[in-house]
This record gives structure tokens, sequence and C-alpha cells, in this order.
């Protein structure tokens, strides 16, 4: 199975962007995106015709002028028995991102899945209370679900917080540096933020965590700017 992680930055970039979710569309069975305006869902539901989509409102953000929201495609033919939202912080109106939880049944078994949107603000991506707190949140969630897990998206975090090594310490695979990842950013997050003041160019900000009894047969981050955000694409065996 091949499943893709993506902040979708609100289409923004457009055309190159629903360029690379249709090229994907054909060898992809699960897409969990980001950053999903009604109106993004409504333009993803019509490129992924073979895919059953389901969709998370967030906030409206003031600054944006736009509603925040979370979608996860599932190619048809896979049976889901749960869907839902998972608050994971608590949010304000200048906050994008939750959670979107949904579990797949396959094979007799059941794959819990969860696209995470993580705390935004502060922007320097560092431990605080809160972002320690998300993890543990996360990470609780998954306490009374037996089964594969795979736990995914842009979690605004660094590689070496407490918020992302408790994952590690609770068992997970963590994907980005198993298979060392250079950067999961680009081009168009760092012009955007270059004249900020104290702007350092970020290179991290999304994940992929995974349980033991999964196989992965591949994982990479293509440097593509569809996005302020690169893909992250697993194939996998659960």
């Amino acid at each position: 199975m091949r499943i893709i992680f993506l902040n979708s930055w609100f289409g923004r970039v457009g055309k190159a962007f629903l360029d690379f979710v249709n090229k994907q569309s054909k060898d992809t069975d699960i897409f969990c995106f980001t950053e999903v305006t009604p109106e993004l869902f409504e333009n993803l539901k019509s490129i992924l015709k073979n895919h059953e989509g389901l969709y998370e409102k967030g906030n409206f953000l003031k600054s944006l002028s736009v509603v925040d929201g979370m979608a996860i495609f599932l190619k048809n033919g896979l049976k889901h028995s749960a869907s839902s939202k998972l608050n994971i912080y608590r949010n304000s109106t200048r906050d994008t991102g939750f959670a979107q939880y949904v579990s797949v049944d396959k094979n007799n078994k059941t794959l819990h899945l969860l696209s995470v949107h993580g705390k935004t603000h502060p922007g320097h991506k560092f431990d605080t209370g809160t972002r320690i707190n998300q993890s543990k949140r996360i990470l609780n969630f998954f306490d009374d679900k037996n089964g594969p897990k795979i736990i995914g998206g842009d979690f605004n975090l660094m590689p070496d917080t407490i918020s992302v090594k408790m994952f590690e310490k609770w068992g997970y695979r963590n994907l980005i540096r198993e298979f060392g990842i250079k950067s999961t950013r680009n081009r168009i997050s760092w012009e955007q933020f270059k004249d900020q003041p104290g702007f350092v160019k970020q290179y991290f900000a999304d994940y992929a965590f995974i349980t033991k009894e999964i196989k992965v047969d591949g994982f990479s981050v293509p440097d593509l700017e569809i996005s302020d955000h690169l893909p992250l694409v697993l194939d996998f065996e659960a």
C-alpha cells in the first residue's frame, strides 16, 4: 500500500499541486492532507474520483480569510470502520490544525491511521508544554487500539525535541530519522519567512511514525515545489 502525507498549504501553488495529486492518484491508496479549505476539498474530490474523501472542518482563520480543515482520501475498496476529529491541543483562532483519525480494515486487520497538524505557534518549533502534551495526547489516544499504527503529517516540530523523541521512546519507528531525510521544507517555505526578524532557515516540520509490525517497502520525501511542505511518501505492508 502507499500513503502520502502532505500539508497542502490551502492549494496556494495551484496547478502544480493538483497535477501532483492527479499523477499520484493511480498508485496511492491513502492521501492525508492538512490545510484544506472546503473549496479545496471539493477540488480534490473531483480529481480523486476513485477515492472516498473524509473531511474535518477547522477554524476560520482571520489572518488568511480561509476556513482550515483536514482531509483523508481512501481508495475505493478500502473499508473504514471509524473516522473522527481529534483535538490535540487547545487551539485559538490563530491556530491551524488538529488531527484526523481513521481505521482501515484490510487483510483481517485494523490499520489505525492518524493525520496530524500540530501546534503552529510559536514558530521556532521547539518544545513547549503544549507541544509535549500534544504528543502525550496522541500517544495516549492509541493506547487501547490493537493493530498496526501510522501517525504522520505536519507536527511543526524540530527533530531533537522531546515532543518528537517521545514517539521513539514509546516504540514507534521515526522514518524521517531512520531514512536520513535532510528536509521536509523547501524554497517556498523559506522565501515567505526570510524577511521576518530573526529568520532561521528551518528544514523540518513533518514526520511519519509507525509501529514495528509494519513492513516498509519504501519511504521518500521528494523535493517538489507543490506546497511550502514536501510530501511524505510511504510504501508499506501491514
